[in-house]
């Protein structure tokens, strides 16, 4: 669009119109509500972060990594503070690895030092850090009469709102969770928690394809600013 005024209303009609319905809206909202309110039993302020952590049959084998390999990659406490409240939005809550494929075949039972299939799939590593770790499962009164095929979309909903989020790379489920974000102001606060891609998130450069990550151009003007 040759008029940056136009160009913003546009991104804005994507904002607003492309979006889930108002049912898991609300069933993220209220989860959202509960994550805060645990993070405020706890001790703190409301404040709660979160990582996507996908395995299951993700055929990018170098993304699944175990929990301790994350928290370095993270920098220990740097992005996500001791005794911090961490939502975990996976599809192995777990922390067994269950359904973990590589090459189309299951991980083997035992295995080291295969590619895709960590050697110790627990969260054990979170909690070794002080992190309190939870999931969706653990809010269930919010979740109240919500289709469990919702519970994903409800997921990113949470995620979207954590003050600080470290996804998969090569994910397009993280990518869609970063878009959100940036609509919420929180975009700069978004990185991915795979080996070597930690900081990318944010990079005004295109690395790879593209495909599976968003961009500012998708939450800011022409200026910088919020649409």
């Amino acid at each position: 669009f040759g008029d940056p005024g136009q160009r913003s209303f546009y991104r804005r009609l994507i904002r607003d119109s492309m979006r889930y319905r108002d049912e898991i809206q609300c069933a993220g909202a209220r989860v959202v509500d509960a994550a805060r309110a645990h993070s405020r039993a706890l001790g703190f302020d409301g404040t709660f972060y979160a990582l996507h952590i996908r395995r299951g049959d993700f055929q990018f084998k170098e993304v699944k990594i175990g929990a301790r390999a994350i928290v370095k990659n993270l920098r220990g406490h740097s992005i996500i503070p001791k005794g911090a409240l961490v939502y975990l939005a996976t599809d192995d809550p777990d922390g067994v690895c269950r359904g973990c494929m590589v090459n189309r075949k299951a991980c083997p039972v035992g295995v080291k030092d295969m590619k895709g299939c960590p050697e110790d799939p627990s969260w054990d590593g979170f909690v070794e850090n002080g992190w309190t770790v939870t999931v969706l499962r653990n809010y269930t009164a919010a979740l109240e009469g919500v289709n469990p095929n919702y519970f994903g979309m409800v997921d990113s909903i949470v995620c979207s709102r954590a003050a600080e989020f470290a996804g998969t790379w090569f994910s397009t489920f993280t990518g869609y969770i970063h878009r959100l974000r940036g609509y919420h102001g929180l975009g700069e606060h978004t990185y991915y928690h795979t080996t070597g891609k930690v900081d990318l998130a944010r990079s005004p450069k295109s690395i790879g394809s593209g495909y599976s990550r968003e961009w500012r151009i998708g939450w800011t003007d022409d200026h910088g600013g919020l649409i």
